[in-house]
């Protein structure tokens, strides 16, 4: 089944994508973010893939781009904004977040990335590659 515009303005998608050189990204909408035809063709194919990407283990160090940040009321606050950001870009993943101004915006960036190559091909095959 495809994503309807309801679907993508009432859910928080993370949706993935190989980028240049093959470095894989994460992408989250925040229920207003554009998201590519190819992920909004199957809401199943969505969820194998973020089942997968959720199912990664943690292993690589994080730096957090502090210019992209909006601004926060306390640390708390901050944490669990930067949480599931952190949480992919510790997976090898380029993190962003939807920008208020349009498009997205860099959030976390891991210090080993992980490659399109790396990935299994039953997961290579619903890749959204944005070269």
């Amino acid at each position: 089944m495809e994503m309807s515009e309801e679907f993508l303005e009432v859910n928080d998608l993370g949706w993935y994508a190989s980028c240049q050189d093959g470095l894989l990204a994460h992408f989250a909408t925040g229920g207003r973010g554009v998201v590519p035809l190819i992920v909004r063709r199957s809401i199943s194919v969505y969820e194998e893939t973020y089942d997968y990407f959720c199912s990664m283990e943690a292993s690589v160090n994080v730096e957090i781009v502090e210019v992209n940040l909006p601004k926060f009321g306390s640390d708390a606050q901050r944490e669990r904004y930067l949480q599931s950001f952190v949480n992919m870009a510790s997976k090898g993943l380029f993190s962003y977040d939807v920008s208020d101004e349009g498009g997205y915006k860099l959030i976390a960036k891991p210090q080993e990335s992980k490659r399109y190559y790396d990935l299994p091909v039953e997961i290579k095959k619903f890749f959204m590659c944005c070269l």
